[in-house]
């Protein structure tokens, strides 16, 4: 029997982005000197508890080198897994203190690199920023993993910082905040009118698609934000539910800029 599907304005709208990928991302628990979760191959670091973004500390990042044989630098990285395909956004802030002169910092850049062969994964290359004095900085990087390879249904990944300079000189420094890597929006306000409603009608094995929504791709995502159905090229109007248990999900059609709620009887 078809039953009409309720679309209700989605209550979760930060849900995609609410789970932070990243351990310790504001930097407010330290071992020492040292953020936990984090690696640092060069450079010192401190807690610093006077200049932040937000909580009660920001990462103090000073780059170090051994003149002339090694410009000072800091390199910093932590490990991730992303799941499924969907794209994932970078932020963080940062802030320098004083001026080019006082506190010349030649070079910031990140990039987000593979540690295994689980996926075909290919960003642009490392972004550099223009360096800004005196004022925290809020930068974000889209990125995605274009497929998985044979057998794998996740990756882990990378996330590398480099501070460097071009000058041995004492007393720089670079503050961190703020650090994630979440799911881009994707679960946003559904809000269709009879029209633009990309579901026609839902059954308790089936939901059918209105015409204009025909071969969408799709991925269906539980409650908890895991992808439990995807289609690459769905091939007609319909989508087999069967297989789903009893409970609340999320279409998300590459046709629509939102996501719809709707319920498994």
């Amino acid at each position: 029997m078809k039953t009409k599907l309720l679309i209700l304005a989605l209550l979760v709208t930060g849900m995609a982005q609410s789970q932070n990928l990243l351990q310790n991302g504001s930097f407010e628990n330290f071992t020492g000197t040292t953020p936990n979760s984090w690696f640092f191959l060069t450079g010192a670091t401190s807690q610093q508890s006077t200049v932040f973004s937000n909580g009660i500390s920001s990462l103090d990042v000073s780059p170090v080198g051994v003149f002339p044989v090694q410009l000072p630098n800091a390199i910093f990285s932590q490990d991730f897994t992303i799941s499924d395909l969907e794209t994932y956004t970078l932020k963080f802030d940062y802030f320098i203190p004083g001026t080019s002169l006082t506190n010349y910092i030649s070079s910031l850049t990140f990039e987000i690199t593979k540690n295994g062969n689980e996926a075909i994964f290919a960003p642009p290359l490392a972004p550099t920023n223009a360096i800004t004095y005196g004022t925290w900085k809020t930068v974000t990087y889209d990125f995605k993993i274009a497929m998985f390879n044979s057998g794998h249904t996740s990756a882990s990944l990378k996330l590398n910082y480099v501070v460097s300079i071009d000058q041995h000189m004492s007393d720089h420094h670079i503050y961190f905040d703020n650090v994630s890597i979440v799911k881009k929006a994707t679960l946003g306000t559904a809000d269709f009118d009879k029209k633009s409603n990309p579901i026609a009608y839902i059954s308790k094995n089936e939901i059918k698609l209105n015409s204009d929504y025909k071969d969408s791709s799709y991925v269906i995502y539980s409650v908890e934000g895991k992808a439990v159905k995807r289609s690459k090229n769905n091939s007609s109007e319909s989508i087999d539910t069967s297989e789903l248990t009893t409970g609340v999900y999320f279409l998300k059609l590459n046709d629509a800029s939102t996501s719809v709620k709707f319920i498994k009887q």
